[in-house]
């Protein structure tokens, strides 16, 4: 039913030129276009269409919220057994119990299961997949396991063995790039051509398409202060270095933050240069989160091409044990008004028109697989 009152909005379009199209209009039917409005509860809020454009997908599940009030359960309020989030947690009783976690998830993946729980051998179910989470005297935050999940509304089966607590359970999944207007989006406002252009782009991550820019930024990884627990090296054991030097780390995981003034474009490609055995975690605030594998030896990865904002930005590296960084690159693309319309096929106008918008919606929907 959704889908069709979407659908038929867009198509009356026409009918209303001279109605005002508003944000909130299109973030809805970018989301539907992208086949994501199962993810949305029955009536969603702005806050719900944020968070299905933002990117993040890091649901946090308070128990003492989802638990249905049938369920032989208590919730507590007192920190005894360590800190708690939200405004509570659930108890169990003398015997084993069971509670029913009810809630919605915004998008289809697979996600890490992490818990907070108290005493060994609870279970946590989803469909067929039956997990053991064991905790101590106190609280104590745990890693569950991964779960492939469907967007739409869920329900976990808790098993709580005699006098168990849970606190919550954590889903996290990789983020995508964030779909959203320069500035965020205000659902109130009429759309325009360069928001419609800007939000198409991202939702079929099609940055890497924009036109190359003038700006190239190497960073050297000797170049910045250096981390407790890492030494400069200049070999070529792990294969080929720029700058002559890399930076090795030792025994314990180290961070470098990455620095730049100014980015000029408006889009940057991400770039690392790095040696590892384990993932390698990059952060560039608000688009970017990424666990990335390399080999034993020096490897080049993309990380993508994102849209950001003027000013200073930090590109965040958290290194484990045993690895080596040789460089990091950010390559401007050019992402004014008039490269972003050019990309998706609008005039420069300030306005759109319903048949553009049409168009966009029927573009997004047959290349979304491809994103």
């Amino acid at each position: 039913m959704r889908r069709f009152l979407l659908a038929l909005l867009f198509l009356l379009l026409p009918a209303f030129a001279q109605a005002q199209v508003t944000q909130r209009d299109w973030a809805l039917q970018l989301i539907d276009s992208l086949g994501w409005s199962f993810g949305l509860p029955e009536k969603p809020t702005n806050a719900d269409y944020v968070q299905m454009l933002s990117g993040s997908r890091v649901y946090r599940i308070e128990a003492e919220e989802t638990y249905q009030r049938a369920d032989r359960v208590a919730v507590m309020k007192f920190d005894t057994f360590g800190p708690f989030s939200g405004e509570g947690w659930l108890n169990g009783t003398k015997d084993r119990t069971q509670a029913h976690l009810k809630f919605n998830l915004p998008h289809t993946g697979r996600y890490r299961v992490s818990a907070r729980v108290r005493l060994p051998e609870h279970h946590l179910i989803f469909g067929e997949r039956d997990f053991m989470m064991s905790g101590g005297d106190q609280f104590t935050d745990i890693i569950v396991g991964d779960v492939d999940l469907q967007a739409g509304p869920q329900q976990a089966i808790l098993q709580l063995q005699p006098n168990g607590s849970i606190d919550y359970f954590e889903l996290v999944a990789d983020p995508f790039v964030p779909i959203e207007p320069e500035g965020g989006w205000r659902f109130d406002e009429e759309l325009t051509a360069e928001v419609a252009a800007r939000t198409t782009i991202q939702a079929l991550n099609l940055q890497g398409s924009l036109p190359p820019g003038r700006q190239v930024i190497k960073f050297e990884a000797e170049n910045l202060p250096q981390p407790a627990g890492s030494r400069i090296y200049q070999d070529r054991n792990k294969g080929e270095v720029s700058g002559s030097r890399y930076v090795q780390v030792g025994a314990a995981p180290v961070k470098l933050d990455f620095y730049s003034a100014s980015i000029s474009d408006g889009v940057v490609d991400v770039a690392l240069r790095a040696a590892s055995t384990r993932p390698v975690n990059v952060k560039l605030s608000g688009v970017l989160d990424t666990w990335q594998k390399f080999g034993p030896r020096f490897e080049d990865r993309h990380l993508g091409t994102f849209f950001i904002k003027e000013g200073e930005m930090i590109v965040e590296v958290q290194l484990p044990a045993g690895a080596a960084i040789d460089h990091l690159v950010m390559r401007s693309r050019r992402g004014s008004r008039a490269d972003i319309l050019r990309l998706v096929g609008l005039a420069d106008t300030e306005t759109i028109s319903a048949r553009d918008l049409n168009n966009l919606s029927a573009l997004i929907y047959r290349l979304k697989d491809l994103r």
